[in-house]
């Protein structure tokens, strides 16, 4: 959630911040107009790396910009281009960050240091230097609170996080470095002054305060979109109960009470009414894992009717810590609904639900057995080719498997789902 609504601030900041940077660099071109003559090609050549720079960020966030610059027929501009595509939602070094980064203290050695072109008006040197301030914040300012540091799928290199703290006082020690250096034109002074110089590289400093700001701001829009989702979601399980379930329930009843009802038709509408508790559960953000045994079985149980759901205990007994594979729980989730279903339709009080993986193979066995208390099958049971048992047990030779029914131990029966196991 952190990462997609970063996505989202940062898609508009960085259009505006591109084009605010853009103006930054056609300021430092029309100030060349009152340098030296001598310097002019010097000093072109100082301003094109962030030129470049301004001009690939914001090709780089500009709504379908890079999509043609992808398909571009010169192979070095759709190179440039999958480059940023693929560097858009990461904390990393992208091309226009280095051009950028890089330009703006070659622009910046134009006013200040010691290759700096002299003389230079005085106007026009503090408008160098507040011009480079305003362009170095607006690019580090969005650096610190790229949307790739929140991203979940490939977070940051350690490295830079350890670095990103360090970037302001970094900066500022720079700025502080350049903008105080003491020669200046012909005097020994600096216009703005020491105390200005400080101030300028000072204001690098305010990045903390700033990135924290927008990061206390994520949090609460975060923390706000986990409410309103929660209450969405709970007033769509609310619907889903009151509408989807009952309604479902009843034709359950229908179904099993009506003797024309073909055996496909009951596993259908059992596998619809599951369907629809794990998604009503989903929405009700419940704690168990959706592959989770005993969340399963409590999911069986409540597709029960009312008058028995008191009466038809499940007792789920798991033999292995293994987790299940894909296809080994959906076929548990196949199975076990029919064997409960038929268990309780039966008459059985108590149902004991088992579930175990034989290791005794490179590829084990998968064994469902579900016991029950009731009357027992009839002799007859599973001789229709059309029967649920049968249509499972054909869904289960994919996998070797087989379906057994047997008298239990004292009363009732004893069926058991046995299949090899899935690796996937």
């Amino acid at each position: 959630m952190a990462y997609a609504t970063a996505l989202r601030y940062n898609a508009e900041a960085y259009q505006w911040g591109a084009a605010g940077r853009g103006l930054c660099v056609c300021a430092l071109w029309v100030g060349l107009a009152w340098f030296p003559p001598d310097s002019l090609p010097r000093a072109a050549m100082q301003l094109l790396p962030v030129t470049a720079g301004a001009i690939t960020t914001w090709a780089h966030y500009r709504p379908g910009a890079l999509d043609r610059v992808v398909v571009s027929r010169f192979a070095a501009i759709s190179w440039l281009g999958r480059h940023l595509s693929g560097a858009k939602g990461r904390a990393t070094v992208d091309l226009s960050g280095v051009l950028e980064c890089g330009g703006i203290l070659a622009a910046l050695l134009l006013y200040v240091g010691p290759v700096a072109v002299r003389p230079l008006p005085a106007p026009l040197y503090v408008l160098g230097l507040a011009v480079s301030t305003v362009h170095v914040w607006s690019a580090l300012s969005q650096a610190m609170i790229d949307a790739g540091w929140y991203n979940p799928d490939e977070p940051p290199p350690r490295l830079l996080v350890r670095l990103r703290p360090l970037i302001p006082p970094a900066l500022a020690a720079l700025g502080f470095a350049l903008f105080a250096w003491p020669q200046y034109a012909e005097r020994e002074d600096v216009p703005v002054g020491i105390l200005g110089a400080s101030f300028l590289a000072a204001s690098f400093l305010l990045l903390w305060p700033y990135t924290f700001i927008i990061e206390a701001l994520l949090r609460s829009a975060v923390a706000t979109c986990h409410i309103e989702v929660g209450a969405v979601r709970l007033d769509d399980a609310l619907t889903l109960h009151s509408l989807v379930k009952n309604a479902v329930r009843s034709v359950m009843r229908q179904v099993t009470d009506d003797p024309g009802a073909g055996a496909e038709t009951r596993a259908l509408i059992n596998e619809l009414a599951l369907v629809v508790e794990e998604t009503r559960l989903k929405l009700l953000d419940q704690p168990e894992l959706p592959q989770s045994l005993p969340t399963l079985v409590k999911r069986i149980q409540k597709l029960m009717p009312h008058d028995q759901r008191q009466t038809v205990v499940l007792d789920e007994i798991c033999s292995t810590k293994r987790r299940l594979s894909k296809t080994d729980f959906g076929l548990v989730r196949r199975v076990l609904p029919d064997f409960v279903t038929n268990a309780w339709k039966a008459g059985a009080q108590h149902v004991g639900v088992s579930v175990q993986v034989e290791e005794n193979s490179a590829r084990p066995w998968v064994a469902v057995r579900v016991e029950d208390d009731g009357p027992g099958m009839p002799v007859d049971a599973g001789a229709d080719p059309y029967s649920s048992l049968r249509i499972l047990e054909s869904h289960l030779r994919r996998f070797e498997g087989t379906i057994e029914h047997h008298p239990g131990p004292v009363k009732g029966t004893c069926a058991c789902a046995r299949w090899r196991s899935a690796a996937y």
